[in-house]
């Protein structure tokens, strides 16, 4: 039996997943997760679970998806150091083929792939699809990442770096974020709102308005020190505390934005798909008008924008899903073509 080890090298934690072939798709063998490590303990952790599942002898392809910029072979995760290389991974694991990806390009390539009850809409559209409709990917979580996929059935997938393009504050409120943001760290990018450490920006920008007594009414944070994390903030806000509540609001405005934005930038008329680990802990703060107000709120193609699909990716391990599809596609199966000079994230 000819197998793939497909992996989703992500900030915080590192899945992989053994999967072989057959007329039913892909199927998955077995599993396992680990905090995200450097370079030296990640390899040693892939041959042991390669050697606990005696794997090794049956192996012919592996992908990771990491989250970072890939070119030429070599990747850099952006908010985690590792390094790692296509080559020197091979010689080390001893497979006839390795890629790496960035981890929204194998988040992309299991997008055709996902039944509907791994879906959630948020907007169901109603625009006429054509074969080779551009579908959009945005995922918040560590970071912010994104990818565009083209022709589910033989699908032509481009990452993009755009969680590190300049945020552009659309009133007065977010201009003041703005100011915030940029005597805090120099420069404001999307992903400095958008992320886990985003939503933290946020709430925390909130209680300095609080202290200075800002015209705007804002109540003192709650959370604090070591308990102040991204799912703090949430849980916080599911419990009513204001501020945590007031944050999440612009969160969610502010990712409604941004989704619009990336589909009109590829007009995405196959769709827009919420991926990562953040949308599926705030759907039903996704569900409400805020994020679909800001998606549509586009001037001129607004009209258009309301007619376009918006869903969550409710499956976790999603990228593991496109990581196996690439794996084997590498081996001659099916195809998905992979731009090396368009691959990245942030």
């Amino acid at each position: 039996m000819v197998m793939v080890l497909a992996g989703d090298i992500g900030a915080t934690k590192t899945n992989l997943g053994l999967f072989s072939s057959s007329a039913k798709g892909l199927q998955r063998l077995s599993f396992c997760s680990f905090p995200s490590c450097a370079e030296a303990e990640l390899v040693g952790r892939v041959k042991e679970f390669l050697a606990q599942k005696r794997a090794r002898q049956n192996l012919a392809g592996v992908c990771f998806g990491v989250a970072g910029l890939v070119q030429n072979g070599y990747v850099e995760a952006t908010n985690l150091g590792l390094k790692l290389g296509e080559s020197e991974l091979q010689k080390e694991l001893g497979c006839v083929s390795l890629v790496l990806v960035n981890d929204l390009f194998a988040t992309a390539a299991a997008i055709p792939l996902l039944s509907e009850n791994e879906l959630a809409v948020l907007q169901p559209g109603n625009i006429a699809q054509e074969v080779n409709a551009t579908i959009a990917v945005l995922a918040p979580g560590t970071g912010l990442g994104m990818a565009f996929l083209v022709d589910a059935k033989k699908p032509l997938i481009f990452a993009s770096e755009g969680g590190h393009a300049d945020f552009a504050p659309r009133n007065e409120l977010e201009v003041e974020l703005w100011r915030y943001l940029k005597f805090r760290y120099g420069r404001v990018s999307r992903e400095r709102l958008l992320s886990g450490p985003g939503l933290l920006n946020i709430y925390d920008w909130l209680g300095e308005r609080a202290e200075t007594g800002s015209s705007v009414k804002a109540l003192p944070p709650l959370l604090s020190g070591a308990e102040k994390t991204a799912a703090a903030v949430v849980a916080a806000a599911e419990n009513g505390e204001r501020p945590a509540t007031q944050a999440l609001a612009i969160f969610v405005t502010l990712l409604g934005s941004v989704a619009g934005d990336l589909t009109l930038t590829g007009m995405a008329a196959g769709g827009l798909y919420l991926a990562g680990g953040i949308p599926t802990k705030i759907i039903d703060h996704l569900r409400s008008a805020q994020f679909i107000s800001a998606f549509c709120d586009k001037g001129r193609m607004a009209s258009w924008l309301k007619r376009i699909p918006v869903k969550v990716v409710l499956d976790p391990e999603a990228a593991l899903l496109g990581a196996a599809r690439i794996a084997f596609s590498s081996l001659g199966g099916e195809d998905v073509e992979r731009k090396k000079s368009s691959l990245g994230r942030g």
